[in-house]
């Protein structure tokens, strides 16, 4: 049977070590995170090529505010039109990079955009300069038809478009 002395004295034993394993995990957790850090900073000296920071700090990326027009245009832009144009505006795809699309089309009515948007091949037929020049560059890809999308639609997909160009 433990006397009164011993039950004391390993209950203090008991809490030191409780203590010293805390320690001890938060020193391995430290440790594994500079092993960790020091892994990633050596990393294409270690495999020749460099790692990918892109999902490195977050949270020092500006996201773009957009506004409420060119937010309704990401939204039909995604449906719609991300399958073949890149979203960053800048890289061209399977079709063009549609960031400053509303400028290269400036020296026509804005209606011949929307047309193109709507059905490009139809302007290829009615030889539209502009429509001409993009299917010389691009052919043989042909630009999917979207007849039912709205004025409206075209005019958030290009607020869209001209905000996220404007941010890169």
């Amino acid at each position: 049977m433990q006397t009164s002395n011993q039950t004391e004295t390993q209950s203090e034993i008991n809490q030191e070590m409780m203590a010293a394993i805390s320690k001890l995990t938060t020193a391995a957790s430290l440790l594994l995170i500079i092993i960790a850090v020091l892994f990633w900073q050596n990393y294409s000296a270690l495999f020749g090529k460099k790692a990918n920071t892109s999902a490195v700090n977050t949270a020092s990326v500006a996201l773009p505010i957009l506004s409420d027009k060119a937010q309704k245009g990401k939204l039909v832009f995604q449906n719609n039109c991300a399958a073949c144009h890149n979203k960053n505006m800048r890289t061209d795809l399977t079709g063009p990079a549609l960031g400053g699309a509303s400028t290269r089309w400036a020296a026509y009515p804005r209606e011949d955009l929307s047309q193109w948007i709507r059905n490009s091949q139809a302007m290829i037929q009615n030889k539209h300069p502009r429509a001409l020049e993009l299917w010389t560059k691009w052919n043989p890809r042909i630009m999917t038809s979207f007849n039912s999308i709205s004025d409206v639609e075209i005019d958030a997909i290009l607020a869209y478009v001209d905000e996220v160009y404007a941010e890169h």
